[in-house]
């Protein structure tokens, strides 16, 4: 709990930065600061003691943060569960006002 009364407001300012800059490509104002707790933790089991650890965390959070929104990335160690705060396009098969259903089923008129 003491991890959360610390970083609070950090977090809510970060997010609110990053999702006014990026927030077309973000699912939700939520997703993100689900995505900053979840790169705080990462940044807090990294931090080995040397130097001031409130740097460390924010700057590692806005270095993921970067990777992530700029560069597409995953978040880190997310190798077994890969979730993401980025909206992602796909196409529907069963959509039939696209291209690929036509291409798949063919044209009925």
């Amino acid at each position: 709990m003491d991890i959360y009364k610390t970083y609070k407001d950090d977090v809510k300012n970060i997010a609110g930065r990053y999702y006014k800059a990026y927030k077309y490509k973000i699912l939700s104002f939520e997703d993100l600061e689900q995505t900053i707790w979840y790169i705080l933790m990462c940044a807090l089991s990294k931090f080995d003691g040397r130097g001031d650890q409130r740097n460390f965390v924010l700057h590692f959070i806005k270095q993921k943060l970067i990777s992530i929104l700029k560069n597409n990335r995953r978040p880190p160690y997310c190798t077994d569960n890969p979730f993401t705060c980025l909206c992602f396009n796909y196409f529907s098969a069963d959509d039939e006002n696209t291209k690929y259903y036509k291409e798949i089923h063919g044209e009925y008129e």
